[in-house]
């Protein structure tokens, strides 16, 4: 709907005009960026607007509107910009007076230290801050989070690096450097910096570079089915309701005046079923041989009466759980907890950023290590697209 939002008005705001009077700051390689967006707006414009003489299967004509009609164009930005001050940041000097020079640059990296053989970089870090606090320099060092400052703590703690202190805040961390403590916050810096007094050490100065990915939230195509490209016509599904039947296509058919895409199914008899596309979700993909699958009927009892015997196996295979979890709970084990120092350091060298499912596997083993109970959990790392994975599982079996 947004796309044809300026036909239901007779202007669209920007945000100069609800913030007339605030400041503009732009990052470096804004303008750039700008120019980037503008062109790309107009290519998907002209894409749109070929497609309309193309009758794509099932979709309805797409008629986009002119791109100056919901964009604000770089040439009305620019004329808005002049009216007001404008300031931008550059990592490079600048000839203009107006031009506030921070004098910043960029800070120590320990890689020789890293890849040197038998080199302690964390000796190397308190020898690099003493002389610096030795030439009257306040020092804030940064972790990307706020669980890898805890480690970094913890492993300079036991190098001996002091005073430290962890703070929640750069404001925090800023009083605490001025009262002459080495300030330890979560700052997500790919690189440190020294500027006038100031000494910031980042985390991938003293670990080399972190890879950063942005958190997915994964869903398996095995419980339930989310796109219509993982459907090939006669497939076998299962309705939540409906029980089997056999995927033949997309329909378009003709709902209160207005086309509607639907997932056509076939049940025995040669029942039909037209499933809204948006209702995909009471699908799932039939998990059974396919040429040994029957189908069920439309409103008959077999699927329910499937549906309901099923759901006592499961009560079943329920009480064995619980029985086996009850055994194993009274069980005792050795009690194995990570060795200080060491371990910490191991951590602090994987230049990954964990997903929340490895730190979730880690956690949970860690605590059964130091549960006193016997454990029975198997922990299978593989390589897929150049990242690692981990999954969890605890066999059934209390040995």
């Amino acid at each position: 709907m947004e796309h044809w939002l300026p036909l239901f008005h007779e202007r669209l705001e920007t945000l100069l005009d609800y913030l007339p009077d605030a400041a503009i700051i732009l990052d470096h390689g804004a303008e750039e960026a700008m120019a980037a967006r503008e062109a790309q707006v107009a290519e998907f414009y002209d894409a749109r607007r070929e497609a309309m003489t193309k009758q794509g299967f099932g979709a309805a004509p797409y008629k986009p509107l002119p791109p100056g009609a919901l964009h604000l164009p770089v040439t009305e930005w620019k004329e808005a910009a002049t009216n007001r001050g404008v300031s931008q940041f550059s990592p490079f000097d600048s000839p203009h007076a107006s031009a506030i020079n921070l004098a910043s640059r960029r800070g120590r990296s320990f890689a020789a230290e890293r890849s040197q053989a038998g080199g302690n970089v964390y000796e190397a870090v308190k020898a690099h801050v003493a002389g610096k606090r030795k030439d009257g320099k306040q020092t804030v060092i940064a972790g990307w989070t706020e669980g890898s400052v805890e480690r970094l703590e913890s492993i300079l703690r036991d190098h001996e690096l002091a005073p430290l202190a962890v703070m929640r805040s750069w404001a925090d961390a800023k009083a605490a450097v001025a009262a002459g403590v080495i300030a330890m916050v979560a700052l997500p810096l790919e690189e440190g910096f020294e500027s006038g007094d100031l000494v910031v050490i980042a985390e991938q100065d003293i670990l080399g570079d972190r890879l950063v990915r942005r958190a997915r939230k994964h869903r398996k195509e095995s419980d339930f089915l989310a796109e219509l490209q993982a459907l090939t016509p006669g497939d076998l599904v299962v309705h939540v309701d409906h029980g089997i039947g056999r995927f033949e296509g997309l329909k378009t058919i003709e709902v209160q005046g207005a086309p509607h895409d639907c997932l056509f199914l076939m049940y025995a008899g040669n029942d039909r079923l037209f499933l809204p596309v948006e209702n995909i979700e009471l699908l799932t993909r039939y998990g059974g041989a396919g040429e040994e699958a029957q189908l069920d009927k439309l409103g008959g009892g077999a699927w329910q009466a499937r549906k309901a015997k099923l759901k006592e196996r499961i009560k079943e295979i329920a009480e064995d759980l619980i029985r086996t979890a009850a055994a194993r709970e009274l069980r005792e084990g050795d009690v194995l907890p990570p060795p200080d120092g060491a371990f910490d350091e191991f951590c602090a060298r994987f230049p990954y950023e964990e997903t929340e499912d490895q730190l979730t596997s880690i956690e949970a083993v860690l605590d059964d290590l130091q549960k006193g109970r016997p454990m029975d959990r198997l922990v299978c790392g593989d390589v897929g697209f150049g990242k690692p994975k981990w999954r969890c599982a605890r066999p059934s079996s209390p040995r």
